[in-house]
C-alpha cells in the first residue's frame, strides 16, 4: 500500500519545513506550500489527489478558509485539518461547517496532530467502502 499523501500549507516556512519533516519521519509523503495560491494551484489544478489536506488559516493573500472551501469542493471525500494560531470559537464553528475534519491551535501537540491524522485517514477508508 502506498504512502498516504498529504497537502501541507502554512506561510511560516519553519512551520512547513518541522511539520514536513515530522510527517516524513511518520512515513506520509508531503507535499508543501507556503501560501495559499500555490496550494489553490494544487486544488484547482488537481495535479494529485491527497489523503489529508492540513492548512493554515491566516495567510496573505487567499485565506485559510477560502482554501477550505475550495479544497472541499475539489476532493469532497478529503478530510481537511486546519491548524491556527489563534482559538476562537467563532472560526472553529466555521470552518467545520466549511467541512473541516478537525481543528488544532498551535503550538500544535505533535502526539494530538499525527493522532488527529490517523483518525482522518481511517474516516476517510471507512466512508469509501
Amino acid at each position: 500500500m502506498a504512502s498516504p499523501t498529504i497537502l501541507l500549507v502554512d506561510d511560516d516556512i519553519e512551520v512547513l519545513a518541522s511539520l514536513s519533516k515530522l510527517l516524513n519521519h511518520f512515513g506520509y509523503v508531503v507535499a508543501g506550500a507556503s501560501n495559499s495560491r500555490a496550494a489553490m494551484d494544487y486544488v484547482a489544478g488537481a495535479r494529485n489527489r491527497f489523503d489529508v489536506i492540513i492548512t493554515d488559516l491566516a495567510m496573505p493573500g487567499i485565506n485559510g478558509m477560502e482554501f477550505l472551501t475550495l479544497a472541499k469542493k475539489t476532493f469532497p471525500d478529503v478530510p481537511v485539518i486546519v491548524i491556527t494560531g489563534h482559538m476562537e470559537q467563532c472560526t472553529t464553528d466555521e470552518a467545520l461547517s466549511l467541512g473541516a475534519y478537525a481543528y488544532l491551535t498551535k503550538p500544535l501537540n505533535f502526539q494530538e496532530f499525527v493522532n488527529t491524522i490517523e483518525r482522518a485517514l481511517h474516516a476517510t477508508v471507512k466512508t469509501c467502502h
